[in-house]
């Protein structure tokens, strides 16, 4: 997973002005252009997917369409459960559908809320208390940080060898150091040997999942980067953290909202139709992936090779051929699912221009080749998505997708939520609206980006 990061060159936008000249007021006022999302709410910040986005958004359709526990709410690219959540902390039943395996459990984990907190702490005490010793018998080196004042020990191995013997072929030590690998490893094996009730375990894996990146030496935005290497690493005491923010939530939960009913599904967004029921689903409320060529396995490669999710790059395409294709590495030959919005003519003008600026150019790199047809591959997933959930939805009922345009590729700006209304319209929708959600500054290219609410309505 090498990175390297050029910043691109600015290029004067013409849709950007114009917004800018005429844009309404957003639903929320972002700081400073940052994007708005889930850390500092209660249940949500249990894992943070840097991908993902604020319950804010969730809430506030749920209060604009007056939501009652008679209606059934769906989420069609469910992540790990942003929608899911808002909806049971207000006494909602909800279903959820994601292509991720490991946001499949990480959604389950955390919508479980019957969990015994007694039971959960004293597995987690536990655990530690395991791994404490464990960890004694482990030469961390001089360079290490015990947890406590050990006295004299033999050691049975040092931490790098134990790394080299347990460490996953896809997890390259540039990625996670062996100090660091070695205390989370030893407190995954812990886990799975010691806690024998499947609900704890998968909240403690839950826990252990949350501070994989944390502890590693990759970061995101934009894009994935390596950074400086940390030697070592608080392993135990970051895992602690985590169960006791799991806890107190717990604790603070009304008893009326833990048994509210979630459901999750893995499954492919684009045969929607073939996992939950016609004419089944009230209201959904989603955040689809965006044509920012941002792939979502990659975002998730490390708790997935990790938490062994994956062991081999074919176990990464099966789960990549399940995504929306939204990343130039996320593009194959057999894809063909353009041919169902080639009538659409903003499609056609944006990917000429992309084109254009290609040759201009003089791109000759391969992922820059298969621009275009990223981007008819997305547009044309969306249209099987939505054709789907047109299917799902019952008479009168409304999915609200909360989508950024993009300045991903050569600069061109695709206004996605305009484009989405259309391909919405040709699925059988009678009406849109487009809302202002918030205004959001581009990493990459420091232009304004606005994100938008997409309302189609059968």
């Amino acid at each position: 997973m090498p990175f390297s990061y050029h910043p691109p060159t600015q290029i004067p936008c013409p849709i950007c002005e114009e917004i800018a000249q005429n844009k309404p007021a957003p639903v929320i006022d972002s700081q400073n252009g940052k994007a708005s999302a889930a850390n500092n709410y209660p249940i949500h910040n249990w894992y943070n997917f840097v991908l993902g986005y604020t319950p804010a958004f969730p809430n506030y359709v749920l209060d604009r369409e007056r939501v009652t526990p008679d209606c059934v709410v769906a989420d069609p690219f469910m992540g790990t459960g942003t929608t899911l959540a808002a909806c049971k902390l207000r006494g909602l039943p909800s279903l959820g559908v994601d292509a991720n395996d490991f946001f499949i459990d990480v959604a389950q984990a955390k919508l479980n809320w019957q969990i015994d907190i007694r039971e959960l702490r004293r597995a987690s005490e536990e655990v530690c208390g395991v791994v404490e010793n464990i960890y004694r018998q482990i030469n961390f080196g001089d360079n290490g940080k015990p947890l406590l004042d050990l006295l004299e020990y033999e050691y049975k191995i040092s931490a790098t060898d134990y790394a080299t013997i347990n460490r996953p072929d896809l997890l390259d030590v540039r990625y996670m150091s062996d100090k660091p690998f070695t205390r989370a490893q030893v407190l995954k094996e812990v886990i799975e040997e010691k806690v024998k009730t499947p609900e704890i375990a998968k909240l403690l894996q839950l826990a252990l999942a949350a501070i994989i990146v944390p502890i590693s030496n990759i970061r995101y935005g934009p894009g994935f980067g390596v950074i400086k290497p940390k030697d070592d690493f608080n392993v135990l005491g970051l895992f602690r953290e985590k169960v006791s923010r799991i806890m107190l939530d717990l604790e603070t939960l009304p008893n009326d909202k833990r048994e509210v009913s979630t459901q999750t599904f893995l499954g492919n967004s684009r045969e929607l139709e073939n996992v939950l029921p016609a004419e089944s689903v009230d209201l959904m409320i989603t955040s689809p992936p965006y044509p920012g060529d941002h792939e979502y396995t990659k975002h998730t490669r490390l708790e997935l090779t990790f938490m062994r999710y994956v062991d081999t790059m074919k176990d990464f395409r099966h789960i990549k051929q399940r995504l929306m294709r939204s990343a130039t590495t996320n593009i194959y030959r057999t894809d063909n699912e353009a041919q169902y919005v080639q009538d659409i003519a903003r499609i056609n003008a944006d990917t000429t221009l992309i084109e254009q600026r290609l040759r201009a150019s003089n791109a000759t790199s391969g992922f820059e080749k298969l621009y275009t047809k990223l981007v008819w591959e997305y547009f044309g997933g969306m249209y099987l998505t939505l054709r789907g959930v047109h299917q799902t939805l019952r008479k009168g009922g409304k999915i609200y997708l909360l989508v950024s345009d993009s300045h991903a590729f050569k600069m061109v700006h695709i206004e996605t939520a305009k484009i989405l209304a259309e391909i919405g319209l040709k699925a059988g929708f009678v009406s849109f609206d487009i809302e202002l959600w918030q205004d959001k500054i581009s990493t990459s290219h420091k232009y304004h980006i606005p994100e938008n609410i997409l309302i189609l309505t059968k």
